[in-house]
């Protein structure tokens, strides 16, 4: 798990390359899944692998066939085919992608299919009704998916049934996992359901209509799903109607969440409606008074530059700036069910009756906060991160920094804190030279650490080394190194370790070249064990901020249970701590163990869950950032697992930068 930690910190430092070369919303290919001489369609959504592949489901036959069937596309980012598989039936749902790529969706055969990445069946899961719904995958690789028979689904991963739970009627409205792993659908008897992870029923609200809506789930805890009684619902996580916004037409897609938390939804009335969290409409396309489009069925999709994406039945892929006005149009060759996705690199794809799926040029990338789009990230899994659970007991372990290391205020800092009684064994080590055997260019290539603890609101260096191999006890740093997973330092490099007993309180490393080198450096902090009541609580570095390989990062391993977590990036705030050429507006970025990114946040003050944000950090001890300002905050609940939190600057801007990981109670 450590080794996969720092293949992490190596890698996922490297920026997406966006395709931004041509003009927003250009043609970049469309790939023609069947002949035209066919009938068929895409009602599908693509979803996206990390690997750039692109899955999407088909129509093959019309609703008169008397032998309809269905495929399912597996597509290279260029829009190369890499293999298809055919099913009995119909494929409308959109597949979701699991993080060992096994691809999951529904059929209306009845069946849930799970496919391995090469295309080959894994196994299939049948339900007694037709499968028009998606899948969502929880964090224990439970698949949820609802059916025409009116029952949720709950499969486990080898493909045997968890639980079914009953509603009054068809689910073809895709299901949504919460943080704490409740699960939201809504069903054609008019009812909105949240589900305890054991199929119980945690609470239900009556709607005046079906709901065939797919919910979105904010970081504040807050769930949106349209009716068909033409409303928009806004509730607590606790199953309280927050609000009802009457849009005059009947809702079928799934809301998108903004950065700031304006909820943007389509109706079948032909207009997009981005309304404040309060429910209060901001705006409308087309405006009032001006002619509607045709029918809308697909969902938005939310860009990092604020501007919106979907689909429309007058044959056309819409780009809205944020402020709802038109910034683009793209013609498709027929109309879009299919809701638009948008990937990390900047590509927009769309399934279309044409039976076409189209790649455009995109200015901006995916803005991966609440819930930017259809099922929230490029695989479609329908799981939100973010936000707190209260109770969650696993421990953070194994706490890394990378960054540049440079001298004076430039010096790589990093803190940590042992709370408990008792002490840990930790594994301290400043790792430079080694690193250049990763591919690393611009190392720290004679790295020093030093140790200190807070004492009396002072600073005392408890222990120092320059050369790991001439500790007195190196050989026992080696096979401390390979009992915890850490990647072997070779006998006689300059890296430096030390491996000691800490007791609770407040300790901070620096990690300096000596004789004034600088260079990119790794620091790591290992649990090598002790008394039960100690634990590592959080991890901080400072450093200077630069780009690609030179950015701010902080790997964590979450062991045996979720956890809930703060994650900070502060910059602009440190200013009023003294410090000099600050970064002034970090973007705070966090990956999982595969790569994938699975939260962002650039400026905390305008995050959903801002004053949560603020009341979290001052339970920790956090000390508070500025009202307004630019610093990146997440509140993630996370499943156990290797993770990476990045601070970089918006823009490739650079400075000094903070990076901060706690554990929340």
């Amino acid at each position: 798990m450590t080794r996969s930690l720092l293949i992490i910190l190596l890698l996922a430092a490297l920026p997406a390359g966006w395709a931004r070369a041509q003009s927003d919303g250009s043609v970049r290919w469309s790939f023609t899944t069947v002949s035209s001489a066919v009938s068929g369609n895409i009602l599908s959504s693509p979803a996206v692998a990390p690997d750039g592949t692109v899955y999407v489901g088909v129509e093959v036959g019309s609703s008169t066939s008397l032998a309809p069937s269905g495929r399912v596309f597996a597509l290279t980012s260029a829009g190369a085919q890499r293999w298809v598989y055919q099913t009995p039936d119909w494929v409308d749902s959109t597949p979701a992608v699991a993080p060992n790529g096994t691809i999951y969706f529904g059929c209306w055969d009845g069946k849930l299919y799970a496919l391995n990445p090469d295309g080959t069946k894994k196994w299939t899961f049948a339900t007694s009704g037709f499968v028009a719904s998606s899948p969502a995958l929880a964090t224990d690789g439970t698949i949820y998916i609802g059916s025409g028979d009116g029952s949720l689904y709950a499969v486990n991963p080898d493909g045997s049934l968890k639980w079914t739970f009953l509603t009054g009627d068809w689910i073809d409205s895709a299901p949504a996992v919460g943080p704490d792993g409740t699960i939201y659908v809504g069903s054609w008897d008019g009812n909105f359901y949240a589900i305890r992870p054991d199929g119980t029923a945690r609470w239900r609200y009556a709607t005046g209509g079906k709901i065939a809506s797919s919910p979105a789930i904010a970081a504040d805890g807050s769930v949106y799903v349209g009716s068909r009684d033409l409303n928009l619902y806004a509730f607590s996580a606790d199953g309280t109607l927050r609000w009802s916004a009457g849009l005059g037409d009947t809702i079928e897609s799934a809301p998108a969440l903004g950065a700031d938390g304006t909820i943007y939804v389509t109706t079948t009335g032909g207009r997009l409606f981005a309304l404040a969290p309060s429910g209060d409409e901001r705006w409308r396309y087309p405006a009032s008074g001006q002619t509607s489009l045709s029918p809308i069925y697909s969902s938005p999709a939310v860009r990092a530059d604020g501007s919106i994406v979907f689909g429309s039945s007058d044959n056309a892929l819409y780009i809205l700036n944020a402020d709802g006005t038109l910034k683009t149009k793209a013609t498709l060759g027929d109309w879009a069910d299919s809701s638009a996705l948008v990937t990390r690199d900047g590509v927009i794809y769309i399934g279309c009756t044409d039976k076409k799926l189209y790649a455009f040029n995109s200015a901006s990338s995916l803005a991966l906060t609440d819930w930017p789009q259809l099922h929230r990230d490029p695989q479609r899994t329908g799981w939100t991160p973010m936000g707190a659970v209260a109770g969650t007991t696993g421990r953070l372990l194994n706490l890394s920094v990378r960054t540049n290391a440079g001298t004076g205020a430039d010096t790589l800092t990093v803190g940590f804190v042992a709370s408990g009684t008792g002490s840990r064994t930790l594994l301290v080590r400043g790792v430079g030279p080694t690193l250049a055997t990763y591919g690393v260019t611009g190392v720290l290539t004679d790295p020093r650490i030093a140790a200190f603890v807070n004492s009396g609101g002072s600073s005392v260096q408890l222990d120092a080394n320059d050369n790991w191999g001439a500790a007195t006890n190196a050989a026992q740093i080696a096979s401390t190194a390979n009992a915890v997973g850490a990647f072997a330092l070779p006998d006689g490099s300059l890296d430096a370790a030390l491996l000691r007993d800490f007791a609770a309180g407040v300790y901070s490393v620096q990690v300096a070249g000596a004789g004034g080198g600088t260079g990119v450096a790794l620091m790591e902090v290992y649990d090598a064990g002790g008394s039960a009541t100690a634990r590592l609580v959080n991890v901080s570095a400072r450093s200077a901020v630069g780009t690609g390989a030179g950015i701010l990062i902080a790997g964590f391993v979450v062991d045996q249970q979720p956890r809930t977590i703060l994650v900070r990036g502060v910059g602009p705030t440190l200013a009023g701590y003294g410090v000099t050429g600050v970064l002034a507006n970090p973007r705070l970025q966090v990956f999982d163990g595969a790569g994938r990114l699975i939260a962002e946040n650039d400026d905390w003050s305008t995050a959903s869950n801002a004053s949560s944000l603020a009341a979290t950090a001052r339970a920790v001890g956090a000390f508070d950032l500025n009202a307004g300002s630019q610093d990146a905050v997440l509140l993630l609940t996370l499943p156990p697992g290797v993770y990476s939190a990045q601070v970089a600057g918006v823009g490739g801007t650079t400075g000094v930068g903070l990076v901060e990981v706690y554990e929340i109670p």
